[in-house]
C-alpha cells in the first residue's frame, strides 16, 4: 500500500531537516568527517520514516476489518489462530423432540480480562465446563460461561443439551442450524477456524443441501454417519443442514 499523502509531503522534510542539522562548533581545529555524519543522520531518520510508514499501513489495514460480512479464506490458517470445534451427536429420539448433546472446544483464545460465551436459554440446557487451560476463572452463569484472566491461546471445553434439530419449515426432511460463529473485537471481524460435526446411527440420515455451500475455505464431508464442515473465515458465519431420512431409517 502506498504512503498516505500526509507521510508523502512529511518524507522530504525530515531529510532536510537532517541535512541543517549537521554543523560543527566554532573553534573547532578539527570536524569529524562529515559524510559519516551525514550518513549517520540520515540513516536515522531513514529509519523513523520506515517505522511511520508501518504505523501508517497498520492503521490502514484497522480501517480495511471486516464489519462482519461473511468472506471465506482460501490460504492456509495460522496454527495459532482461534479455532472452534463443535459436535452434535443426534439419535432417534432427537429426531422427536429435537434434543441432542453438544461438545464445544474452543482454543487459542485471544488474551483478555473477561470474555463470555452467550448461549440461547430457550435452546440450551445443562452447560456444564469439562476442561479448561490458560483462564484464569470459568464459570457457568445462566445460559452463558463467564471466564477471566485469559491467556493467548487458552483452550475452554463445555458439554451442554441443545435443541439441535427441527422439521424443515419448507420441505421434506429436517434442518440443523448452526451459528452465528465469529471472532469479534471492538468493531472488526477477525479470521477464525470452526469445525462442525454432526454425527447419527449408521444411514438413520442423509445430506441434502449445505448453505452455503462447499467452496474454498468451506469443506463438507457426508457419509453414512453424519456431515462434517471446516471453515477458515472472516465475519458471521451461519451454517444451515438440510438432512433427510436416510435408508437405515426404516
Amino acid at each position: 500500500m502506498p504512503p498516505t499523502p500526509f507521510l508523502s509531503s512529511v518524507r522530504p522534510l525530515l531529510l532536510g531537516l537532517a541535512c541543517l542539522s549537521i554543523g560543527f562548533p566554532l573553534g573547532t581545529p578539527a570536524a569529524p568527517d562529515a559524510s559519516d555524519e551525514r550518513s549517520s543522520e540520515e540513516a536515522e531518520w531513514e529509519a523513523a520514516w520506515e517505522a511511520a510508514e508501518e504505523r501508517a499501513r497498520q492503521e490502514a489495514r484497522a480501517r480495511e476489518v471486516n464489519e462482519g460480512e461473511l468472506v471465506f479464506l482460501d490460504r492456509a490458517p495460522d496454527p495459532k489462530a482461534a479455532r472452534m470445534e463443535k459436535r452434535l451427536d443426534l439419535d432417534r429420539e432427537s429426531l422427536e423432540d429435537g434434543w441432542a448433546p453438544m461438545h464445544q472446544c474452543h482454543h487459542n483464545l485471544d488474551p483478555a480480562p473477561a470474555v463470555q460465551i452467550v448461549y440461547n436459554a430457550d435452546r440450551t440446557r445443562d452447560i456444564r465446563i469439562t476442561d479448561s487451560d490458560g483462564v484464569g476463572q470459568a464459570k457457568v452463569d445462566g445460559p452463558s460461561v463467564q471466564m477471566r484472566d485469559i491467556e493467548r491461546g487458552a483452550r475452554l471445553c463445555v458439554t451442554a443439551d441443545v435443541l439441535a434439530i427441527m422439521p424443515h419449515p419448507d420441505a421434506t426432511g429436517y434442518v440443523v442450524d448452526n451459528g452465528p460463529f465469529m471472532r469479534r473485537f471492538l468493531d472488526g471481524y477477525y479470521p477464525m477456524q470452526v469445525r462442525l460435526e454432526v454425527n447419527w446411527p449408521a444411514g438413520m440420515l442423509a445430506l441434502e443441501q449445505s448453505t452455503p455451500p462447499a467452496q474454498p475455505g468451506l469443506a463438507i464431508e457426508a457419509n453414512e454417519h453424519g456431515v462434517t464442515l471446516d471453515a477458515h473465515f472472516e465475519g458471521r458465519l451461519e451454517s444451515r443442514l438440510h438432512l433427510v431420512r436416510g435408508k437405515g431409517s426404516e
